[in-house]
């Protein structure tokens, strides 16, 4: 395999730049991988379901499963787009990039605002399939990202591998991943939690360690499809010519968010100790669109799977208005146990996906297609991929935290309203160099 430095490069650049900022009003003490599971939700992917006859029954009753999935924790939603009527200029630049295909047709695409490359205002389609329930299904849930979703409840970060499908290639990087993991587990050391920061912080600082562990993902899989299409979508080159036949590894962490993709000779230690840095680091922008990563879609029930910080109430001082700003109220996420049912409710004639059970210890392993590898051992209870699951009739309550309560925070800790000023011009200066910045890492 040849070196591709450009690309290896620019995500060494995109870590190296965030690592950088300085700490303008946003960051934080906490882990990055800590903070993004309590307080980022994920963004839903879009489904476009082109169509040029009435719906019929069937296609009403998918429509209603994909809203039961959001309701479970699915981050997805469906659009109908009937071909009979005068298209929207972005629905009609999608149809016309799908040719003349039999309808009806469902075309999914990333988040909204996110483009393939992680930055937003674009459109990037993950892939186009006939509209059915078999796809469907496919499309919300699969057995590795149950693991996956498993695995992340559990405070992991799951590095997902997935092959070129050449074993010469695969296995020797493979080995490599997993003996660099434990070599990073072992000898990272987690940031001091700071007082102001506990508020934001839903257990024991004392309680956060660094597990690490590989997810294998195999090219022809086909119950993994859906899958290795998200993945190749984290970034707008994955499919070229020159990538596509390589093997590749996605740090995951938080909700399902893919840090970015390390390829062919780009998995090497300096990378990996790189993105393990940049993940266990203080979190130094505590915005989620202007941290690096692309959601994944997972079905999980976050929000009752995963301990969430409780709020204080706020109080807001004078700021020389002649009076006091209201309270800001906010409610954390209950913690509930979650019940022994499948987070994908099985659309008619489907089962519900299964999850492997294969975990190895952190010794280098041959292991293929859908086996998985952990790094070091866990300590505690591990959720079950059942709880991960879980019922697509529990309601999803959002999380607590936000850039309001950053924002009164820092106002809060401003005893004097001479102060509030300089505040500003530090937001509006950490604005113009973040724009700066994307604008930079876009060019190049």
């Amino acid at each position: 395999m040849t070196l591709l430095p450009i690309p290896n490069l620019r995500r060494l650049f995109v870590v190296g730049l965030f690592l950088a900022l300085p700490a303008i009003a946003v960051a934080c003490s906490i882990p990055v991988f800590r903070y993004a599971i309590e307080h980022w939700r994920p963004d839903a992917y879009q489904v476009f379901v082109y169509h040029d006859e009435d719906l019929s029954d069937t296609d009403r009753e998918l429509l209603g499963w994909v809203k039961q999935q959001q309701v479970a924790g699915a981050n997805v939603e469906a659009r109908t787009i009937d071909l009979r009527q005068p298209l929207e200029p972005s629905d009609q630049t999608r149809w016309e990039r799908l040719g003349e295909p039999k309808t009806p047709r469902m075309l999914v695409q990333l988040p909204k605002g996110v483009a393939a490359d992680g930055g937003g205002g674009g459109e990037a389609i993950v892939g186009a399939t006939e509209w059915n329930e078999a796809e469907l299904q496919n499309l919300v849930s699969s057995p590795l990202r149950v693991e996956l979703g498993e695995r992340l409840v559990n405070g992991e970060v799951v590095w997902v591998f997935l092959d070129s499908g050449t074993a010469d290639q695969d296995n020797p990087l493979f080995e490599l991943l997993q003996e660099q993991l434990a070599i990073q587990q072992e000898s990272i050391e987690l940031p001091a939690i700071e007082e102001q920061d506990l508020k934001d912080l839903g257990t024991e600082p004392e309680e956060l360690v660094v597990r690490f562990s590989a997810l294998r993902v195999g090219r022809d899989d086909p119950a993994e499809r859906w899958f290795r299409e998200m993945l190749l979508s984290v970034e707008s080159d994955l499919r070229d010519e020159d990538l596509a036949g390589q093997p590749m590894v996605f740090p995951v962490f938080g909700r399902g968010r893919a840090l970015y993709a390390l390829v062919g000779q780009g998995i090497n230690a300096d990378m990996i100790g790189q993105a393990a840095i940049f993940l266990t680091g203080a979190c130094q922008c505590t915005v989620k669109q202007e941290n690096p990563g692309v959601d994944l879609l997972l079905a999980v029930r976050w929000d009752d799977l995963v301990e969430v910080s409780e709020p204080e109430e706020v109080s807001l001082p004078l700021v020389g208005l002649g009076g006091g700003l209201p309270l800001i109220e906010s409610s954390a996420a209950e913690v509930k146990p979650s019940v022994g049912e499948s987070a994908v409710s099985p659309t008619p004639g489907l089962p519900a996906a299964e999850s492997p059970a294969v975990r190895v210890a952190a010794a280098p392993s041959d292991s293929a297609g859908g086996d998985v590898v952990e790094a070091g051992s866990d300590a505690g209870p591990r959720a079950s991929a059942a709880d991960v699951a879980g019922s697509a009739q529990q309601l999803a309550r959002p999380a607590a935290g936000g850039a309001a309560e950053v924002l009164a925070d820092s106002v809060t800790s401003t005893s004097a309203p001479g102060l509030l000023v300089p505040i500003i011009v530090l937001l509006v200066i950490g604005t113009i160099v973040g724009l700066l910045g994307t604008s930079i890492l876009r060019k190049s």
